[in-house]
C-alpha cells in the first residue's frame, strides 16, 4: 500500500482530482449556458401554466405580456416602448391580434343605423341568449336596420367548440386571440372598434356596452338618436366622469400603477358599460391608439384616445339617462333611462316584456296654474 502526502504527491490521486474538477467545470458551464439561454423565454408561458394558475390577474398579466410578445415578433411588429419619467410602458398594436370568428359580411348588403357592440365572455351563453331576444334583438324598433355584436377572447389557445356552434347559429359573435379577462377589456373594446372601421363605417351610430346591463334600444333610438338628423360626425355621449384621477390603493378594482399611467388626472371618459358614439369615430379612436400606450380601463383609454384627437364628449341630455348602478326596476322608470346596470340573466327578458306589453300606467305631475 502506497502512502502519498500532500495534495498532488501521488500521481494517480492528481489525475482523479484534475478529471473531477475539469468535469465539474463543464458541469457548470453548460448549466449556466442552460439558465440563461431560457432566461430570455420565460414571459411566455404555456397554455398548461395559465390554466393551471389560480390567480386569473396574474394570469392575465403574465399571459398578455408573453403571448402578446410572441404575437407581435410574428407579425413583425414588436411592441412600442415610451421612456417618460424613468418608466417604461407598452403601447399594444391591434394588429397583434388575429380574428377567431369574424363575421365581415355583417353589413355587405346593408348601412346600420345602430351597431350594438356587447363584450361578453365565452361562458355567458344564457346572457348572450337573454339579449338576443330582449332589447339587443335586431328588428327592435321596425324600419330600423340594427346590428348585434358580442365581442369575445379566448380563455384558452385552442378552439372553443360550444362558441363556434354559436357562432354559426346566429352570426353574432367576433373573436380575437387575447385572454379573456378584465385587465384585456381595452383589447376587446378595440377589437370591436377596429371591425367597424374595417367592415361597417357607414353605421350612423355605434354602442358599446356589457351583458350585465339593460339597455332600452327603443328610447336610445327613438328618443335620442333619431332627432339627430343627419347623423353628426366626432359625437360621443354616455354616463360622463370628470374631474376623476387614478387609484393608487392596489386593493382598489380600478388600481392603476405610475407606471402604467403616470398622470395625475383623467380627460373627461364615458362610464365603459354603455356609451354611444358616431360611427365615424371608430377609425378615429383605432388611429389614435396607435400612438397612445395601452392601460387595461378601457373607458378611460377611449376617453384618452378622444381627448387626443380634439374630440369633446357631448353630455347626455339628462344624467339619468346612462345609469352605471342598478336601477331598480319599474316600467314608469325604464321606460325612460337608456342604462341600468348589474342586470342578472332572466332580468333582461323579465324587464324587456314588461316595458313591451304597456299594460301599466305612469303618473305624471300636474303642471301648476
Amino acid at each position: 500500500m502506497t502512502y502519498c502526502s500532500g495534495f498532488f504527491t501521488c500521481p494517480w490521486d492528481c489525475a482523479k482530482r484534475n478529471v473531477f474538477l475539469i468535469a465539474s467545470i463543464f458541469f457548470a458551464a453548460v448549466y449556466l449556458g442552460f439558465y440563461f439561454f431560457n432566461s430570455n423565454h420565460h414571459a411566455v408561458l404555456t397554455e398548461s401554466e395559465v390554466q393551471n394558475n389560480d390567480n386569473i390577474e396574474e394570469k392575465d398579466m403574465l399571459f398578455t405580456k408573453g403571448y402578446d410578445n410572441l404575437q407581435m415578433k410574428e407579425n413583425g411588429s414588436l411592441p412600442v416602448e415610451n421612456e417618460k419619467n424613468g418608466n417604461k410602458t407598452r403601447s399594444i398594436s391591434t394588429q397583434s391580434f388575429q380574428f377567431i370568428i369574424n363575421e365581415k359580411d355583417k353589413c355587405k348588403d346593408k348601412t346600420p343605423f345602430l351597431i350594438l357592440l356587447i363584450a361578453t365572455t365565452a361562458a355567458e351563453i344564457n346572457h348572450r341568449n337573454s339579449i338576443r331576444n330582449s332589447w339587443g334583438n335586431e328588428s327592435v324598433v321596425q324600419g330600423v336596420e340594427v346590428v348585434r355584436l358580442f365581442m369575445l377572447g379566448v380563455e384558452s389557445k385552442g378552439p372553443n367548440d360550444v362558441v363556434l356552434r354559436e357562432s354559426e347559429q346566429y352570426r353574432d359573435i367576433i373573436q380575437q386571440d387575447f385572454l379573456d379577462t378584465y385587465h384585456n377589456l381595452t383589447l376587446k373594446t378595440l377589437m370591436g372598434m377596429k371591425w367597424v372601421a374595417s367592415y361597417c363605417s357607414g353605421a350612423s351610430f355605434v354602442m358599446k356596452t356589457d351583458s350585465d346591463v339593460f339597455v332600452n334600444t327603443i328610447y336610445l333610438i327613438e328618443k335620442l338618436l333619431r332627432p339627430l338628423s343627419p347623423p353628426p360626425q366626432n359625437y360621443f355621449t354616455g354616463c360622463l366622469m370628470k374631474g376623476h384621477k387614478p387609484i393608487r390603493n392596489q386593493n382598489n378594482k380600478w388600481y392603476i400603477s405610475e407606471e402604467e399611467y403616470p398622470g395625475a388626472n383623467y380627460p373627461p371618459f364615458c362610464s365603459g358599460t354603455g356609451y354611444v358614439f358616431s360611427g365615424d369615430l371608430a377609425s378615429k379612436i383605432i388611429s389614435a391608439s396607435v400612438t397612445i400606450n395601452c392601460i387595461h380601463l378601457e373607458d378611460v383609454y377611449v376617453g384618452l384616445c378622444l381627448n387626443a384627437k380634439g374630440i369633446e364628449i357631448v353630455p347626455p341630455p339628462r344624467q339619468s339617462l346612462f345609469n352605471i348602478y342598478k336601477v331598480p326596476f319599474s316600467p314608469c322608470l325604464y321606460n325612460n333611462i337608456i342604462t341600468s346596470h348589474h342586470i342578472g340573466t332572466n332580468e333582461h327578458i323579465l324587464y324587456w316584456d314588461t316595458l313591451r306589453k304597456k299594460n301599466y300606467k305612469c303618473h305624471t305631475k300636474q303642471k301648476s296654474t
